[in-house]
């Protein structure tokens, strides 16, 4: 059987084997997390002087890292934004229409667009001034009325604190390898077939040893070396029964 298949989840017929292209990415997308969040640190003092030697224009986005890693170490552009998410402080570092924030969206941006020579615009002209409490009139005149949905009833923190960065398939969002290989597992196995869940799922489930339900399993999957099945694989032997 292929590894590609022996690495389906379960429930999608395969046997949950670690998936090693997506186990490389997510470790590697760990470094790129880290430079996001961590300016101070070893790995971004080195790309620094190497890429921004006279300090110009240094402040490390989603896409400047994304162009560095995607040249130094292989990461594809397409990854990291998956489990991205911007939480909200004072509104003074994200932007309204480029950045990802609204969580009630599955883009987490807004659908609206850009007003006319408002492409900085920031989430903190979006909130009552002295207020914690968004700025209902101004909102609902911006964005349309599914933006508005969405923004109006998300809650906000103390306007003391800083705008984060967040991992978003963490309860905390803090950057887990384990989240992130599962996100990345997911993305490569978007065109993987998805019929018969139900019935790998009850395969799985039945209480019987797990050598009996490995053994179904690989009968359903027509991996038992029997005549029919080497016979199919190119292998010269009898049909018939040798008995």
């Amino acid at each position: 059987m292929r590894w590609d298949k022996l690495t389906l989840h379960k429930s999608l017929g395969g046997f949950d084997f670690c998936n090693l292209e997506a186990f490389n990415l997510s470790m590697l997308s760990k470094q790129s997390w880290k430079l996001l969040i961590d300016f101070a640190s070893l790995l971004a003092r080195v790309l620094k002087v190497k890429y921004f030697p006279d300090g110009i224009s240094w402040m490390p986005t989603l896409a400047t890292i994304q162009s560095i890693h995607g040249g130094v170490f292989g990461v594809p552009k397409i990854y990291l934004p998956l489990g991205h998410r911007r939480k909200m402080g004072d509104g003074s570092k994200i932007n309204v229409w480029s950045m990802p924030w609204i969580r009630n969206l599955p883009s987490l941006k807004p659908s609206s667009p850009s007003l006319q020579n408002f492409d900085d615009l920031t989430i903190n002209y979006l909130l009552n001034s002295g207020l914690n409490s968004w700025n209902n009139t101004l909102v609902l005149a911006i964005f349309t009325s599914s933006d508005a949905t969405a923004i109006l009833p998300m809650s906000l923190y103390s306007r003391s604190t800083l705008d984060l960065r967040v991992w978003k398939p963490t309860f905390d969002g803090s950057y887990i390898v384990k989240s992130a290989y599962r996100t990345c597992s997911d993305l490569i196995q978007t065109n993987s077939p998805s019929h018969g869940c139900t019935r790998w799922k009850s395969i799985w489930n039945i209480y019987i040893p797990p050598r009996v339900r490995g053994f179904i399993w690989r009968l359903a999957h027509q991996c038992l070396p029997m005549r029919a099945n080497l016979l199919n694989h190119g292998i010269s032997c009898e049909y018939s029964c040798f008995l």
